[in-house]
């Protein structure tokens, strides 16, 4: 969990959207103090609905909906330059992270968060219409096709991120250089509040104990994000009952199951759409045991990632102990 501290002499607005408020705060400039919040607000919700009917998943008619749909019969399709962005973001995170973010497990997710107890055969279904590498590209059109039906994407793990970055420009744009923006702890930063300070108090909550603080940052013109597995657990297989213990919604590609244990990683880079999917990364990796040798990878650039990070990962083997927390910055 990720708080910010109230500030007095910040406007604050909060949105409902995507399962959850969207609060921004900003300091306006002398020449900007009349600007109307609520012209802000509504300016700001536009372009949440804009980017809602592009990603959700939820939403039956939204475009990523239709493009999976469209894809079953194996055709050349070419998304609106709207979701191809989204998507090259996806395919750039999937490299860089080594396969550890996928947004190709929708099927997968979709089943496990069902209310309804699927069967063998739908599980084996889904499961194999999972997997970036279904996904084939012909960049210069840009156009996409799925190698085969069934194929559904999920951008749960970059889409609050990437909404905020579109908010805090949107907020540039109308001349605001001092904001805050954040959607359930997937936050960016504008310039910082007061020209006497360094930037927006932060605070990073502790794994087993999220209402305590694991420590404090001031940010500016960065974007933060935590992904863990504190509050949502799902089944993986039709063998795993409302009685028996569920995994986390993080899953790991290579397994097509949900993270098991208490992780939580909170990271800190160049915008929040880049930080939303690294934390999931990052989740990944620790329960793999690769995390130091993938960081020490990105760092150094090998795998095409170019921007500085700082990264905390939280991890908890039984209720009771003492968390091992890795601090890379």
């Amino acid at each position: 969990m990720i708080e910010i501290q109230n500030d007095p002499e910040a406007y604050l607005l909060s949105i409902p959207a995507m399962g959850s408020l969207i609060d921004v705060r900003w300091i306006p400039k002398p020449q900007n103090a009349s600007e109307d919040p609520a012209k802000i607000s509504q300016v700001l919700q536009a372009d949440i609905d804009r980017w809602v009917e592009v990603m959700s998943d939820y939403q039956q008619d939204s475009q990523v909906n239709q493009l999976c749909g469209q894809g079953d019969d194996g055709q050349w399709l070419t998304p609106s330059s709207d979701l191809w962005q989204v998507l090259t973001l996806c395919d750039h995170w999937h490299r860089w992270s080594q396969g550890a973010f996928d947004a190709s497990l929708g099927a997968l997710t979709r089943l496990r968060r069902s209310k309804k107890v699927a069967t063998k055969e739908q599980w084996e279904q889904a499961s194999g219409s999972c997997g970036w590498d279904l996904l084939e590209w012909d960049r210069p059109s840009g156009r996409v096709r799925f190698a085969r039906p069934g194929v559904r994407l999920d951008f749960g793990a970059i889409g609050k991120g990437f909404v905020v970055d579109r908010l805090g420009e949107r907020l540039k744009a109308i001349g605001i250089e001092s904001y805050c923006v954040n959607a359930s702890g997937n936050m960016v930063f504008g310039e910082s509040p007061k020209p006497t300070v360094q930037g927006w108090p932060v605070s990073i909550g502790l794994v087993d104990q999220p209402d305590r603080s694991l420590c404090s940052v001031r940010l500016s013109k960065c974007g933060i994000a935590t992904s863990g597995d504190l509050h949502q657990k799902y089944r993986d297989r039709p063998s795993v009952t409302d009685n028996q213990q569920r995994s986390s919604h993080i899953v790991d590609p290579a397994q097509q199951r949900g993270l098991v244990g208490s992780l939580m990683a909170t990271v800190i880079t160049g915008d929040a759409t880049s930080a939303d999917a690294f934390a999931t990364a990052c989740c990944v990796h620790a329960s793999r045991g690769s995390l130091r040798t993938w960081l020490l990878g990105l760092e150094s650039g090998t795998d095409g990632y170019r921007g500085d990070f700082e990264v905390w990962v939280q991890s908890l083997a039984q209720a009771g102990q003492t968390p091992v927390v890795l601090h890379w910055d």
